[in-house]
């Protein structure tokens, strides 16, 4: 059973069982057979894949997988997506930007062999969690986007998806009326700190602080979108 469920794992792109129990927890010493698990495979990848519901549009995504020091930190490769956000947000004042941070628990594997023994948060970035990962990465998104576009911190949304097992945030344009609680994808609020969109989480819950960066370089001769 065990190596059955590993070849459909694999087939369906997934590193492990995590991102499956999530959606179809196991009941008990007794394990579905294998019919059961393709359809459960099935129906997790379906919510991921659905249409997107009605007034959200995907942009685009940046990739974390070149720095495995800092990897959490926007790359410099993410600068056309970072751009592509920020003029879709100025076209469309009444929308906000989702950012869907993930990690890849195989990949970030290197990152995760001290972070994942340290019980604080490391502003540097050097040292992550490999639990924090997906929010960092949301969360250091957000704050480049802030801090070098100005943009207004309550329109940007910094979320996670723990079911998607990659190296990257992924930016989603929807309704002006999303917040935490409404973000029309699905996905789990990040905590940042400070709290910038509503409604804020309790003074007891962890938050993180992003970890900042240095501009990076504009394509010389481009205006801009500041």
């Amino acid at each position: 059973m065990a190596s059955t469920l590993k070849k459909v794992l694999a087939a369906n792109g997934h590193h492990d069982a995590s991102g499956w129990r999530r959606c179809h927890p196991w009941n008990g010493p007794h394990r579905q057979a294998v019919a059961g698990i393709l359809l459960g495979l099935a129906t997790c990848a379906g919510a991921q894949t659905a249409p997107l519901p009605d007034g959200v549009e995907r942009i685009c995504a940046i990739q974390f997988d070149k720095d495995t020091r800092r990897p959490a930190r926007v790359e410099d490769s993410a600068l056309p997506c970072l751009r592509l956000a920020v003029k879709a947000l100025k076209e469309h004042p009444d929308r906000k930007l989702v950012l869907v941070g993930v990690k890849d628990p195989a990949k970030d594997l290197e990152a995760a062999e001290n972070g994942r023994m340290r019980e604080e948060e490391d502003a540097t970035g050097l040292d992550v969690r490999l639990e924090d990962l997906s929010a960092y990465r949301a969360v250091n998104t957000k704050w480049y986007l802030t801090r070098f576009y100005g943009i207004d911190p309550g329109r940007i949304l910094p979320t996670t998806d723990e079911t998607i097992f990659k190296q990257e945030v992924t930016f989603y344009l929807v309704p002006s009326a999303a917040d935490f609680n409404h973000n029309y994808l699905g996905t789990t609020k990040t905590n940042e700190r400070p709290c910038t969109v509503k409604p804020c989480y309790t003074p007891d819950e962890e938050s993180l602080k992003a970890q900042p960066r240095t501009r990076i370089p504009e394509p010389a001769g481009t205006a801009s979108t500041k």
